[in-house]
């Protein structure tokens, strides 16, 4: 009888895994994508079935950039984004319900390259003026972070950003590689690891990388939030505990990250969209080379908030944008 009652637990155990994902709450969150490590922890939330420890099941909706991923919230394909927290700010002042709910990373996250064959052209940012930046896609009515990223290093180098033309091409190593080979952009803000590909592969050089947390915090002036998670008023008034699982989801993502070496980290992502297990020593290199990029926990830092909200301020291009507050879009629902 007591090897029978113990047959039955197992097989009811088994049947219990079995069903689970059934009952999970289905979360939809639009991420740019894929394999770009400035959202490496939404994709790793998956690897690690952080959401099944929620309950919840995550989909994730790979778009190019942020702009993107705002509209896709506002026509209801998802409740949940990541995104740049300056292109949220922007969307939020042009009258978007939007509103950022925890940081995904502490640095700038960008990369700034030259095409390889204009290395002994082109010295500095200065020279850029009258030449062809590529930058991820954005909206007719929202900018990209890296378009902001960009305005911002052309202002500080004495250009307004008519000195240049910019010129919309994804978020893809395929379409990055594609525009600097042709000769389509001159420059463009890259993300990791599609920055260090292309200079591996002698298609581009690096004139400002914004991933190293040191060189982030000196060209602005403190940490900065780039990366960060957002929905929408009406999810968080009506799901507040849904709006909390996900939070909790990708506490645990960065908890775990902060205990696990970049080789861990790497590993769990191999079978994830993007990302091959033979580029796994470059990016592991990148990890280990930028220390402290990523947070290890959703709650916002301050500094960075204000950091980040002075680097919008000094982007914006109409009043909407110079007066709006980030605490007017900024939330702490776990607090």
């Amino acid at each position: 009888m007591k090897k029978h009652f113990q047959l039955l637990s197992v097989m009811f155990a088994l049947w219990a895994i079995s069903i689970a994902p059934v009952f999970a709450e289905t979360v939809v969150l639009a991420v740019p994508g894929p394999g770009s490590l400035s959202y490496l922890p939404v994709y790793l939330a998956k690897a690690i079935a952080a959401d099944q420890a929620e309950g919840l099941d995550l989909k994730l909706r790979y778009v190019q950039g942020a702009p993107i991923a705002l509209r896709d919230l506002e026509d209801r394909n998802c409740d949940f984004i990541a995104g740049g927290l300056g292109a949220i700010a922007a969307s939020r002042a042009d009258g978007s319900p939007v509103v950022a709910i925890g940081q995904l990373g502490l640095t700038a996250m960008n990369v700034l390259l030259l095409r390889s064959d204009l290395k002994n052209q082109v010295h500095n940012i200065a020279q850029l003026k009258g030449r062809r930046i590529g930058v991820t896609n954005s909206t007719s009515t929202t900018r990209s972070n890296g378009t902001m990223m960009t305005e911002y290093l052309l202002h500080k180098a004495g250009l307004k950003s008519s000195d240049v033309q910019f010129i919309s091409i994804g978020q893809t190593r395929e379409t990055q590689s594609a525009a600097l080979k042709s000769g389509t952009v001159d420059a463009l803000m890259a993300d990791e690891p599609f920055a260090s590909e292309l200079i591996a592969q002698g298609i581009a050089v690096s004139m400002v990388d914004l991933y190293q947390p040191k060189q982030s915090n000196s060209v602005l002036g403190g940490p900065i939030i780039r990366p960060a998670l957002a929905t929408r008023e009406d999810v968080l008034l009506k799901h507040p505990d849904t709006v909390k699982k996900v939070l909790r989801m990708f506490d645990r993502t960065l908890q775990w990250m902060a205990q696990h070496t970049a080789q861990e980290i790497i590993g769990k992502l191999a079978d994830q969209p993007g990302f091959d297990p033979a580029r796994n020593e470059l990016l592991v290199n990148i990890l280990q080379r930028n220390q402290g990029m990523y947070p290890t926990s959703m709650n916002w830092d301050s500094d960075a908030v204000a950091t980040t909200e002075r680097f919008f301020h000094s982007t914006a291009i109409d009043p909407n944008e110079k007066n709006l507050k980030f605490s007017d879009f900024i939330r702490t629902p776990l607090k």
